[in-house]
């Protein structure tokens, strides 16, 4: 009777295609290999930021929320290996050596390296420091801009600088939470711009806990912003100067006499985005949604890729990190009607914790800085590069006026591409709202009426019923191979739609 059942079951499987075995489906580090980068067993590597000592990105220096600022040589070793104090010179030359430069700052969350000097953004002021008798320690210690508040709250942290095209630090400042023991800070809640002579310039109003900066490719400076009061979930978003970005704690800075702005009118709590940008003409939408908690729950630094394929086919987009899940995503964005907005994609996991920061290497691999201290993650550093192999990946998601154009990066099996089975897709919003967070709202099923395959194999152009201004639209594809067999990495992008383009 058993062997009978056997053949039976057999039938079922194979009937309903169902693999018996492994059918080789692909793993995220086929294609990108995860590097852990060792730190001195006595150094607690919290970074707060990351660059390059040199142009020719051979030294890696980082500054820590411990107050530290230290150099990183060797830092492309693989495998990595630490420098010990037995090491002949021969070995010492392949190792990863480490020095400490500084130490007593108070919680830099960034660094840029510019010639002779390096800018720090610390909780009160924009910091620049230098060596100047070529010992690499620092000899001086400078105050270039100071023209923010700070009364004392545990969540009063400055995030940057972000250098644009112009040369100008671009910072984030967090608004704080609970009491404020010195009374209130002017600026928090606020993106400043502080220029080379180290003049403060307040851009836009309306940010929240908003902790990694990023610029693209023609000088446009986005930040990410953390889920919390005014926060439906984390964010993307683009810093429009003279926009409001949807918290209104920074409202009190208004009246300050450099101001760019008045106060915002309009707000109301607990409407639909679409209709909060209806009601407040000075409010702009994120640029993209992160739809929590499956795109992450905290997220830091946004880079841009331009590493001209060195990183894989995901060129002029975002790599965005988390500081509480061990992920990186993808971000595509295109602009209509003068306005940001495009989709995300699932990247990397299993990072060994959540990260705060990113550094392109000159290899085009990406240095992901970990840190801890009750930020949901640990602390370290690890490495992310391109195994040269393609995965087959959603490439980008593109808005149409009657739906969406959706660019793979193989050429797709053009008999399952074209079946409209392959497409499942949904559609939500957000509340607008002071209080914590949001759940997905009016979520509804969109039709996918056609799927039309391009004449270039790689793009489908998808017709879906339903479309809604200021929603997310999630796609989500099953059983979508590439030409030569392989299966999609990952299956699913989250666009999100504010303007529905007119052609």
């Amino acid at each position: 009777m058993r062997e009978p059942f056997q053949h039976f079951l057999l039938i079922c499987l194979l009937s309903a295609r169902i693999p018996l075995f492994s059918e080789n489906l692909p793993r995220e580090e086929d294609y990108y290999r995860l590097i852990n980068i060792p730190a001195p067993p006595d150094v607690v590597m919290e970074v707060g930021g990351l660059d390059w000592l040199d142009t020719e990105k051979t030294r890696l220096v980082a500054c820590t929320r411990r107050g530290e600022v230290w150099i990183m040589d060797n830092p492309y070793a693989d495998p990595p290996v630490l420098a010990k104090p037995e090491d002949n010179e021969s070995d010492s030359a392949k190792a990863i050596k480490y020095k400490r430069i500084l130490f007593g700052l108070n919680e830099p969350l960034g660094i840029h390296v510019d010639k002779e000097w390096m800018y720090l953004v610390q909780r009160g002021e924009l910091t620049r420091i230098r060596d100047t008798d070529g010992d690499e320690v620092i000899d001086e210690v400078e105050t270039f801009n100071r023209g923010w508040g700070i009364s004392g709250n545990y969540h009063e942290f400055a995030f940057g600088p972000q250098v644009d095209l112009q040369g100008n630090f671009w910072i984030t400042l967090n608004r704080p939470f609970g009491d404020e023991p010195e009374g209130p800070a002017d600026w928090r809640g606020w993106a400043v711009r502080v220029d080379r002579e180290g003049t403060m310039h307040p851009v836009c109003v309306g940010l929240r806990s908003p902790a990694g900066l990023g610029m693209n490719d023609v000088g446009d400076v986005f930040y990410t912003d953390n889920q919390g009061d005014w926060v439906a979930v984390c964010r993307l978003s683009h810093l429009k100067p003279g926009s409001f970005q949807g918290n209104p704690f920074g409202f009190r800075s208004c009246s300050l006499p450099n101001s760019p702005m008045k106060e915002p009118e309009g707000l109301k709590s607990g409407v639909l985005w679409g209709e909060a940008v209806k009601n407040m003409k000075d409010l702009l939408a994120p640029a993209c949604w992160f739809p929590y908690p499956q795109m992450g729950r905290s997220h830091g630094e946004a880079k841009f890729n331009m590493t001209a394929g060195k990183f894989g086919p995901f060129d002029k987009q975002f790599i965005v990190c988390d500081n509480t899940t061990g992920i990186l995503i993808r971000v595509s964005l295109e602009k209509i009607g003068g306005e940001y907005q495009g989709a995300c994609y699932p990247f990397r996991k299993d990072l060994t914790q959540g990260s705060l920061r990113l550094a392109w290497g000159k290899d085009g691999s990406l240095f992901v800085g970990q840190t801890a201290r009750g930020w949901g993650s640990r602390h370290g550093l690890q490495r992310v590069v391109w195994t040269g192999r393609t995965p087959f990946e959603i490439l980008e998601m593109k808005a149409k006026p009657d739906g969406f154009d959706v660019v793979f990066t193989k050429e797709v099996d053009l008999a399952m591409a074209g079946k409209i089975e392959t497409y499942a897709m949904k559609a939500w919003t957000y509340h607008h709202h002071e209080t914590y967070g949001d759940k997905p709202t009016n979520e509804r099923t969109l039709k996918v009426i056609s799927a039309t395959v391009g004449t270039d194999k790689k793009s489908v152009r998808l017709v879906v019923e339903g479309l809604e201004p200021y929603y997310v639209h999630e796609l989500k594809l099953t059983g979508l191979r590439s030409a030569d067999g392989d299966h999609l990495l990952h299956r699913e992008a989250y666009y999100t739609l504010n303007q529905i383009p007119a052609e």
